[in-house]
């Protein structure tokens, strides 16, 4: 399921399946008044979530190793070692893993597990069952997303884990933290490749109490190693349709959803300010990309100028105005990452086009602007298109805007609506001249410039403008060998400086978490001012299983 920027809502489906375990479908409708019946009041002990299931019906799978398992798999069911929250610049978020100690160079980690974790039946988690899981991962050849290579993984005891390594593995933290454990007695004649394991046995705080091709309902566990008494006793999850979104949230019937509202503080939180929230936290960027393969895109100051003349605070509002923010030029967010951007670039920010800037720049690049339209020395306009994916309207939207404002320093720009399946393969062949995409953080800075600069993510993930460069390609190998942090904080210095100079990508707003929330019958929620986790519930097991275990019933 994917969260979305205040424009694209669909572009962004593709960018992200490591940080968030699970990605929404962004859900869009028109907004409709009702009378609020909420279900529950005081002493309520259930809550009804919209986890985003795909299509409409729900597919009886918990197979945690599949591709294709359902919404209420993870984090209700299944967790995960560890996790960090990118809302708080990548901090520690201790579960099943209570810490974990690199040694050897990077090349063995250690991890304690907590003691208490216990599986549905009643019986321990120990550090077998996690290697068990590792080694069935490799040796079956399965697809869950945290896999990753590895030399050996043993348990020392009951309680620790250690793996190592052939190299320095620092930059495979995350993926090592995502690692959800499944109990060796159960899956160890199974089949994970086709095994859809309708009765789950897992670690998490819920059990499945019922199934139906339209709702899933959870019950709390009366044995939970975590917490002994979970506030809230069940939930329930239906299927929601992109039509019924709006009108079930304003009756109460739905409390908890992370679908996209367009115009979010008009249509939900207006019509009940004191119960209706909603909150869409930053998990990454939107960015214009530059094909670097194509004139005039290898010329840096056409790059500079194109930034430049771009109004940055007229995106915010398209939308969802007042719920999300500008990028710093560096590309990283300065409220959730800027731990990380070195003082040099804390003021890296430019809300509004700053043409005269602009124009400047194109100059050195042999524009000027005659008549209105900038022209090259033979009196060419400079023109181009903006790729996108046809049925993404609010995203062919948000182009034609950034088209406008390129218009005005003379720029011919058009927006061509194309087919998914062929903008896919443009991309990777470098067949197109700008797109408009996104890049999602993680613990550190490393997986974001990877993803964004590293030469070996040419048209993919996400260097879609296919830049390659021998210096960031070295920097990128540096950071990935250390795991000190203040290294990494220098590298990614200069990093941050190969963004504002030389502009890879034009850094646009901020894509998020997007989440509506009703406090009628529970407190406890996340806010900007208390982020302790996603706010979605379908943003991963860590963080919504934090959520409904820190919710508290309302009083009165």
């Amino acid at each position: 399921m994917n969260a979305t920027a205040p424009t694209p809502r669909s572009r962004t489906r593709a960018i992200r399946t490591g940080t968030l375990a699970a990605l929404a479908l962004a859900l869009a409708a028109t907004g409709c008044s009702a009378t609020p019946t909420a279900s529950g009041g005081a002493g309520a002990s259930s809550l009804t979530a919209n986890l985003g299931f795909s299509g409409t019906t729900i597919t009886r799978n918990f197979n945690p190793f599949s591709l294709t398992a359902s919404q209420g798999t993870f984090g209700f069911q299944y967790e995960a070692l560890f996790g960090f929250n990118i809302l708080k610049g990548g901090e520690f978020k201790p579960w099943l893993g209570t810490k974990y100690t690199w040694s050897d160079g990077g090349r063995k980690i250690t991890i304690d597990l907590d003691k208490r974790a216990n599986w549905s039946d009643g019986s321990k988690l120990t550090a077998a069952d996690v290697v068990f899981t590792m080694d069935y991962v490799r040796d079956n050849k399965l697809p869950p997303s945290w896999a990753f290579d590895y030399k050996k993984a043993t348990a020392a005891d009951d309680h620790t884990l250690e793996i190592t390594f052939d190299k320095p593995a620092y930059s495979k933290l995350d993926s090592i933290g995502g690692i959800t454990p499944v109990p060796k007695k159960e899956w160890q004649s199974r089949n994970g490749k086709t095994y859809t394991n309708p009765n789950p046995v897992g670690s998490g705080p819920y059990k499945l109490r019922q199934y139906s091709a339209q709702q899933l309902t959870f019950q709390a566990r009366d044995n939970y190693w975590k917490q002994k008494n979970i506030p809230v006793k069940t939930v329930k999850a239906p299927v929601i349709t992109q039509a019924a979104e709006v009108p079930k949230l304003l009756s109460g019937e739905l409390e908890w959803s992370g679908g996209v509202v367009p115009d979010v503080q008009k249509q939900y939180i207006s019509k009940d300010p004191k119960n209706h929230h909603a909150w869409y936290p930053t998990y990454g960027g939107q960015y214009m990309f530059f094909n670097h393969t194509k004139k005039p895109f290898t010329n840096v100051h056409v790059r500079r100028a194109l930034s430049l003349a771009v109004d940055r605070t007229q995106l915010l509002g398209i939308t969802n105005p007042g719920m999300f923010n500008t990028l710093n030029l560096t590309g990283l967010d300065s409220r959730t990452q800027g731990k990380w951007i070195d003082a040099k670039y804390k003021d890296a920010e430019q809300p509004k086009a700053e043409l005269a800037k602009s124009l400047a720049e194109f100059e050195k690049a042999g524009y000027t602007r005659k008549n209105g339209k900038l022209v090259d020395g033979s009196g060419k306009q400079l023109s181009f298109t903006i790729i996108e994916v046809s049925t993404w309207g609010d995203a062919v939207q948000f182009d034609k805007v950034v088209a406008s404002q390129l218009e005005k320093a003379g720029v011919n720009v058009s927006v061509k609506p194309t087919d998914a399946s062929q903008l896919d393969v443009k991309r990777k062949k470098g067949d197109f001249d700008v797109l408009i995409g996104g890049a999602v953080y993680y613990s550190t800075p490393y997986n974001y410039f990877k993803d964004m600069l590293w030469s070996g993510n040419a048209g993919v993930w996400t260097n879609y403008g296919h830049y390659k460069s021998a210096k960031a390609d070295a920097l990128i190998k540096e950071m990935g060998e250390t795991g000190d942090q203040a290294e990494i904080k220098k590298i990614s210095a200069e990093l941050e400086g190969m963004m504002v100079d030389d502009v890879p990508a034009a850094p646009l707003i901020t894509i998020g978490v997007s989440s509506e929330y009703n406090s009628k019958n529970w407190t406890g929620w996340p806010t900007a001012k208390n982020p302790y986790a996603q706010p979605a519930p379908w943003a991963g097991g860590i963080d919504s299983m934090s959520i409904l275990l820190n919710l508290r019933p309302a009083k009165g």
